[in-house]
């Protein structure tokens, strides 16, 4: 056994041992020294400021992204129109960029303005439950007077938690050598950019004035919100949380972290810098009993690359937060990370859609 897989399984029996008490104990002790360790703190987001100074220069970028495929984003403009103008329940297609047609549900809240409302996307879990994520976001959308918009991935189209949440290859394994195998995706061509070119095509139906979009994902669709972040050059990301991922892409490339996927190290080089994903105004949310472990959930993943993460979400959640703090102490980089806990929540989204909708949408 070599020592670096030593370390790795040491690392997983202590993490394993941990018991609630001590995370939420080091969690505090984190919170509170964030002042000594120096991380520069960005205030929090209302607009896109916390893009690279290179987004802010080219404000032509974000749309450019949205244009690698030809065919119109909506398969039916004027149902789509009628869908998102009307209160209540719909559903639209979209031209997805793989060429097949993709199920988007929206909820438009009773009092909701087009010029000037919210629009949030909500990101489903492995289950590709789209329609109950819809349901649940509803009445948290109601409250906040924001425009819901879930993508449904379909098992159908994106048979595998890979395909859905890790779409960076274009053949073969999410793995260190994909980039230079010449298997990295085009960066437009991600699952991520269906966001990007959704948000577009619902601004422009609506006329609507907003810079960007709120974004929420649980589960499955917590690696989706973290790796959108990490991946696409200049996401017009107002506010996002990612409530109880299964395991993370570490931003970091320290050889002390197994490789991409579960760093940035062998990931394509545009994207090892983790700048941009540390800058963002992302809180990490998680559920104080949502503490099962591989043995008890088999949807948990439990390779030793994940394994050294944590023995469950919560830990998982807790090391990926301090892992990008420690990057940007490191680098001096700016950090604007938020973690946030829920008392009793286990691995349900309706037992943390509620707060995530307080942290995206209050005052």
């Amino acid at each position: 056994m070599t020592p670096t897989l030593q370390n790795f399984r040491q690392r997983a029996r202590l993490a394993h041992w941990l018991s609630l008490h001590l995370l939420v104990s080091i969690l505090i002790l984190v919170l509170g020294v964030l002042g000594v360790l120096g991380v520069p703190k960005l205030a929090e987001a209302t607009d896109l400021t916390w893009q690279p100074a290179t987004c802010r220069n080219d404000v032509a970028i974000a749309d450019s992204n949205t244009t690698i495929s030809t065919a119109p984003v909506f398969v039916n403009a004027n149902l789509a129109r009628e869908v998102l103008k009307t209160p209540g329940t719909g559903r639209l297609q979209i031209n997805s960029l793989q060429g097949k047609p993709l199920t988007v549900h929206v909820f438009r809240p009773s009092q909701f303005d087009s010029l000037t409302g919210r629009i949030w996307f909500v990101m489903h879990g492995t289950g590709r439950d789209a329609e109950r994520y819809l349901k649940t976001a509803a009445p948290v959308a109601e409250r906040h007077q924001v425009l819901v918009v879930v993508l449904e991935f379909s098992r159908n189209d994106y048979p595998t938690g890979d395909t859905y949440t890790l779409g960076v290859v274009t053949r073969g394994r999410v793995d260190d050598h994909a980039a230079e195998e010449g298997r990295w995706r085009n960066p437009r061509q991600t699952p991520y950019m269906e966001i990007e070119r959704t948000f577009s095509a619902v601004r422009e139906a609506l006329q609507s004035r907003q810079p960007g979009y709120f974004l929420f994902g649980h589960s499955a669709g917590a690696q989706f919100v973290h790796r959108l972040l990490s991946f696409v050059r200049c996401p017009r990301v107002l506010k996002a949380v990612a409530a109880n991922a299964g395991w993370y892409t570490l931003p970091t490339v320290d050889k002390k972290w197994p490789p991409f996927p579960y760093s940035l190290r062998g990931a394509s080089r545009e994207f090892q810098d983790p700048g941009q994903v540390l800058a963002a105004p992302l809180t990490v949310l998680l559920g104080t009993r949502d503490t099962r472990g591989k043995e008890e959930d088999t949807n948990l993943r439990g390779t030793e690359g994940a394994i050294v993460q944590g023995a469950n979400r919560l830990q998982r959640g807790i090391t990926y937060y301090e892992v990008g703090q420690q990057a940007a102490h490191s680098a001096n980089r700016p950090f604007a990370w938020k973690v946030q806990l829920v008392p009793g929540a286990g691995h349900e989204v309706a037992e943390v859609i509620a707060p995530a909708g307080q942290l995206l949408f209050a005052p």
